[in-house]
């Protein structure tokens, strides 16, 4: 019964993230500084399907963690991350007003997390947290602009959520979203769908490989 409560509460979660995203990339491109042109956005079946895989990771998380607190604090993950992947993907863009309210949100509620849940740690999180920023502006210098500061920022928020488990949940997390990332790029090398130049989006792969680290 409690898994069903998260399941439903995950469906609202969803919805009201794929709309937000919507209306976020309207925003984003009246400003004529986008960079993508995706369309997932107006996928007409966007909205239930959002739906959908929001309520069934909100069902895993109640699973997962065995505190309301913990996985109501993950939830905000997920819905964040459902948010910002939808709008990388169409603008190739990762607001920094979003990511910075998040983890305005997710300190306080990871830090009371910890306190009623010992999965937690509030020192791993902060570290996590440096560890990946300094990983991801490490990678934007090396890479000349190819990695934006919006993934720089983007890895302060995913470095709270999987060092708060451990830094074996960041380090999971970031191998599995450079290595989805690899295969994808070759994946449409192979069908001449991009080049060696193409951008793609890397948000969405940041933000599945700490999903995938933390409710797997």
């Amino acid at each position: 019964m409690r898994e069903l409560v998260w399941a439903v509460i995950g469906v609202l979660f969803g919805l009201r993230a794929v709309l937000q995203a919507q209306r976020d990339v309207i925003r984003l491109r009246a400003t004529g500084e986008t960079f993508g042109s995706g369309r997932v956005t107006e996928f007409s079946l966007i909205i239930p399907l959002v739906a959908t895989a929001s309520s069934a990771l909100w069902w895993i998380a109640a699973n997962q963690f065995a505190e309301d607190l913990t996985v109501f604090s993950f939830g905000v993950l997920i819905s964040v991350g459902i948010r910002l992947m939808l709008i990388d993907i169409d603008t190739h863009l990762l607001p920094s007003g979003i990511v910075y309210r998040a983890i305005a949100i997710a300190v306080p509620l990871l830090t009371l997390a910890a306190v009623t849940d010992s999965t937690g740690s509030i020192v791993t999180m902060f570290v996590g947290a440096v560890i990946m920023w300094f990983l991801m502006k490490t990678l934007e210098v090396l890479s000349r602009g190819d990695l934006g500061g919006g993934d720089v920022r983007l890895g302060l928020l995913l470095g709270l959520y999987t060092g708060w488990l451990s830094l074996e949940h960041l380090a999971v997390a970031v191998v599995t979203a450079f290595a989805a990332a690899g295969l994808f790029a070759l994946l449409l090398i192979v069908l001449r769908r991009a080049g060696r130049r193409t951008h793609i989006a890397f948000g969405p792969f940041l933000i599945a490989g700490a999903l995938f680290a933390v409710l797997r």
